[in-house]
């Protein structure tokens, strides 16, 4: 058989209703093999795994880093420009404010000419937060890079770039 062993997963017995034990042909029906996709999905996986390890149990999700380090680097964004940023609908967005601001670490401010929208601001705390999260996340990093060269890492993040912005 020409597909990939999957840790974990056993080989297919013959089925009963295939008499002569042939094997379907790999190409036919081995969907992950020379998946780029599922190579990044595997990579999300264990870079969130590492995440959590090195951050602690505790940690703010991805999703709620990203936010806050956003909202930190474009004072007075709105909730809908934070939406597109995150690339997610407006009422997952709130919910990610909405624990941010549980924890002190953005609030909400209106805006006078628009009273249906708020600009999002980091709080001192949210700010110390964001200095800390930012060391940490630098020596995250080298942990994810360290099996690449200087030169594949670059490669790599323009490769990744390329690919994010792909539309069906």
């Amino acid at each position: 058989m020409n597909t990939p062993s999957v840790p974990g997963i056993a080989q297919q017995p013959i089925l009963p209703d295939n008499p002569e034990g042939s094997v379907p042909d790999a190409d036919d029906i081995d969907l992950l093999r020379d998946s780029l996709a599922y190579e990044i999905k595997k990579a999300q996986v264990r870079c969130y795994e590492m995440l959590f390890e090195f951050f602690g149990p505790e940690a703010l999700s991805p999703g709620r880093m990203t936010a806050l380090c956003i909202i930190g680097n474009h004072p007075g964004i709105n909730q809908s420009a934070l939406a597109d940023a995150l690339r997610v609908n407006r009422a997952s967005v709130v919910k990610v404010i909405d624990a941010l601001q549980a924890l002190g670490y953005v609030e909400r401010q209106s805006i006078p000419e628009d009273r249906r929208s708020y600009a999002l601001a980091v709080t001192p705390t949210g700010l110390a937060e964001l200095r800390r999260l930012t060391q940490l996340s630098r020596r995250f990093e080298e942990m994810v890079a360290s099996q690449l060269s200087s030169r594949e890492r670059k490669t790599l993040m323009r490769l990744l770039a390329k690919v994010a912005v792909v539309k069906p």
